[in-house]
């Protein structure tokens, strides 16, 4: 009866953002930009998954806290989202050749799945994670 629909996130550089989430597969389908300038709207599609960017002229810095697993996941509210991924090595090493992070460690989580994380431009936690 129900799917996700989609995941939003609010960044700081539009074009930026688009570049980096492209490199996963992601395609434009559809953008909206208010008259004043005020805010641009961009949804991105990866398969069934859309990503909807928003892009406010004023916006809030991200916290700190944030930006890493260890002092985000302990805050209420939602955390991340992840991309699935059929091997966990190939995508360690293509993450590491796009030069999209420098720093990648695969860790096993407690439910038995290997994951990495990486961060965006605006530094919004990415799980890179095994398929089951």
């Amino acid at each position: 009866m129900f799917n996700i629909n989609h995941v939003a996130i609010s960044v700081t550089d539009i074009s930026k953002s688009i570049e980096f989430y492209k490199k996963f597969g992601f395609k434009e389908f559809k953008s909206w930009c208010s008259e004043d300038g005020s805010i641009k709207i961009y949804m991105l599609k990866l398969n069934d998954t859309v990503l909807e960017i928003f892009c406010y002229k004023n916006y809030f810095e991200l916290p700190e806290t944030a930006k890493s697993t260890v002092t985000d996941l302990p805050i209420l509210g939602t955390k991340h989202f992840a991309l699935g991924v059929e091997n966990i090595e190939e995508a360690k090493d293509f993450v590491i050749q796009k030069n999209i992070s420098e720093k990648v460690e695969i860790k096993t989580g407690r439910l038995g799945k290997q994951y990495f994380f990486i961060n965006d431009p605006d530094g919004i936690l990415v799980e890179i994670i095994e398929n089951d």
